[in-house]
């Protein structure tokens, strides 16, 4: 027997509750994961932002030394007991050390651009223990104002007037 299907019944379409309850929780979960995403792409953008700028400021320092060691004995003849030392304290060395904490001194107090926060840039030279007593070894520092390093180099500078030594 064939039997007609029955146009008064109503058909059920759409979503249940739990289905469009189950639909909000993981839009909300989409949502919660995105915005973490960009909050921490955000703060590894700021972190980004405070070490180039440090690197910048370290980077133009570098420059007045290399600058200085440039200039040592220009013009002069070679400094014949500045190659001769016997001790790190009258090198080549010794004798730029001198003239960059006379010439060039190191500007401590930085402001960011970024947020106008306070930093400190240290330069800390060492003079070089090994014969002949040419290289200083320099090391910058740069620090936020709560004592978080944000940068730290270390680099060495040769005076070009000790590449005359004999």
């Amino acid at each position: 027997m064939i039997t007609k299907p029955n146009l008064h019944q109503p058909q059920h379409t759409g979503f249940t509750l739990v289905e469009v309850l189950v639909g909000l929780l993981v839009i909300t979960g989409f949502i919660s994961t995105a915005m973490q995403a960009l909050v921490t792409a955000t703060a590894f953008k700021v972190k980004g932002q405070e070490l180039s700028e440090a690197t910048t400021w370290i980077q133009e320092d570098i420059e007045r030394v290399r600058f200085e060691a440039k200039r040592l004995g220009l013009g002069e003849d070679v400094n014949l007991p500045a190659c001769q030392t016997l001790d790190n304290t009258s090198g080549y060395a010794a004798l730029l050390q001198a003239r960059i904490e006379q010439n060039a001194p190191v500007d401590t107090d930085k402001l960011s651009v970024i947020g106008n926060r306070p930093y400190t840039l240290t330069r800390t030279p060492t003079l070089s223990s090994d014969a002949p007593f040419n290289v200083l070894s320099l090391e910058y520092e740069v620090v936020s104002a709560d004592s978080i390093p944000i940068a730290i180099v270390q680099t060495k500078v040769i005076p070009d007037k000790s590449l005359e030594c004999p």
